[in-house]
């Protein structure tokens, strides 16, 4: 069995799963993934606030998701709160970029995609049409992007497997 690459924008997990009531194990997710897909390198796509730094609990679970083998990706934000312009920047960017760096890999057969935004899309065609590696959406039923939905092989919805995934 392929491998397979899963990629996460925690700004959409945090987000998405206020409407959902589901609090994502990603350990448990990942092995979740793991069962279909084959083994699963978890990429996980987050921004801070380079004012304030990463507070105390986020870094503490950015390690602990670390000690289970996930790779952790970190960007500033730009804009500021106190004007209310604070937005989240690169992640979009880097989540595609890995995509597309795992699908050109020849042992990854699948990459999996958490995220509901349609600016993905792109990486997600290239992924399926030039380098021939399945793509998948495991997300929550709500905040999706449906063309993204369209553009992929096969969605997965976390709501499916709440028994499993909610901590």
């Amino acid at each position: 069995m392929s491998k397979s690459a899963w990629l996460v924008d925690m700004g959409y997990v945090v987000k998405a799963s206020k409407i959902s009531g589901i609090k994502l194990d990603y350990v448990i997710a990942r092995d979740v993934l793991s069962d279909r897909f084959g083994e699963t390198q978890v990429f996980l796509f987050n921004s801070y606030d380079a004012a304030y730094g990463i507070p105390t609990g986020l870094k503490g679970f950015y390690n602990a998701m670390e000690q289970e083998g996930m790779v952790v990706c970190l960007h500033p934000m730009s804009g500021d709160a106190s004007l209310k312009n604070h937005r989240q920047r690169r992640v979009d960017v880097d989540l595609a970029c890995h995509a597309v760096w795992q699908a050109s890999l020849r042992d990854v057969g699948s990459v999996v995609l958490t995220t509901g935004d349609q600016d993905i899309i792109p990486a997600a065609k290239l992924c399926r049409s030039r380098l021939g590696v399945r793509v998948v959406l495991f997300t929550f039923r709500n905040n999706v992007s449906h063309a993204l939905s369209d553009a992929v092989d096969e969605h997965l919805f976390f709501e499916e497997y709440r028994d499993r995934v909610d901590r």
